[in-house]
């Protein structure tokens, strides 16, 4: 058997000293001993429920700590952490969001079965080639990463980055 570390001994020893506690209970004590443990008399149980009672409205969230976690939890803007390169890619990447925002569409999931690729856009499968279900608009090309949408009535396209 290899040695034992000192970690392993000391839970070892820890769990000696439960086993001889329990056996100490449970075949030596007598048992006005065990029933005077397990009492529990009916004043000193009102009296931690009227202090669990008090405690618990004592901790109920004011009306300061409520606007404090509503702030925590919104959007910000800006962090303050972040350098100037970071900051110029995250207003890049805000940029991009607000124009895929203004043409209203999500590229949430793309299929390759070997013959045919599929894109998930607004919901709605479609293949290259397929206008989509807004009208003007034209399904140009599918990749895993982004798909490409031809504007009919601009002439413009539009790159669309997948959202996972």
């Amino acid at each position: 058997m290899n040695k034992l570390n000192k970690r392993q001994i000391i839970v070892l020893s820890i769990a000696g000293l439960f086993v001889l506690y329990a056996a100490y209970v449970f075949l030596i004590a007598s048992p006005a001993e065990k029933r005077s443990a397990s009492i529990v008399k009916p004043d000193e149980l009102n009296n931690f429920v009227g202090d669990l009672q008090a405690d618990l409205l004592r901790d109920i969230a004011a009306g300061v700590d409520s606007y404090v976690i509503a702030r925590a939890e919104k959007n910000w803007d800006k962090n303050l952490f972040w350098d100037s390169r970071s900051y110029r890619d995250w207003v890049a990447r805000d940029a991009v969001a607000a124009r895929r925002a203004s043409a209203g569409m999500v590229y949430s999931g793309y299929v390759d079965s070997g013959k045919r690729k599929l894109a998930i856009i607004n919901g709605y499968e479609y293949r290259v080639g397929e206008e989509l279900e807004m009208e003007g608009y034209l399904l140009k090309s599918i990749t895993p990463s982004m798909v490409v949408i031809f504007n009919k009535n601009t002439g413009n396209e539009i790159e669309v980055p997948i959202q996972e």
